[in-house]
């Protein structure tokens, strides 16, 4: 017997323009990585997707529905090049993943989210080591402008108090 959920057991719970996202973000999973294998974790509301090998899966993409927003989150997405910097997650100091969210429709580009989704399986297809040397060298989050405190500003700087 498959005790499995399926995705729309999760989904359903969601205001309709947030199920709606969650159906186009699956489909465009399973189209992009067609081995891709879902699973629902009803404990962290997410559903899950990974890539069989040898008996084993490596998780590589997640769907996270909210009641306002949804995302689409990568496992190893530190590792993921971006330079736009489209990815959420280094501004919280997140050590692995990184992710879109959508408030609630998807406001990217199907392409680039295809690009970002092969990218992510195909992290996920190096064994374990090499994606851990890999984290290795990653350098931490640069500090975020807004974050910049009054000591942080250089000292050959003159500050003048606000009128």
């Amino acid at each position: 017997m498959d005790d499995a959920l399926p995705a729309e057991f999760l989904l359903d719970e969601f205001p309709p323009a947030i199920r709606d996202t969650g159906r186009t973000l699956r489909k465009l999973i399973i189209r992009t990585v067609p081995k891709a294998m879902e699973t629902v974790r009803p404990g962290w509301r997410w559903i899950a997707y990974s890539l069989p090998e040898n008996g084993r899966v490596r998780n590589y993409a997640w769907i996270g529905p909210e009641r306002k927003h949804i995302h689409l989150g990568f496992e190893n997405g530190i590792l993921l090049d971006d330079p736009q910097r489209l990815l959420n997650g280094a501004q919280e100091r997140l050590r692995k993943f990184r992710y879109f969210t959508f408030e609630p429709s998807i406001h990217i580009d199907e392409a680039v989210l295809v690009d970002y989704l092969e990218r992510a399986a195909a992290l996920a297809r190096l064994p374990t080591h090499v994606r851990r040397a890999m984290a290795e060298t990653v350098v931490g989050p640069v500090a975020v402008e807004h974050e910049r405190r009054r000591g942080d500003v250089p000292s050959e700087w003159e500050l003048v108090p606000d009128d």
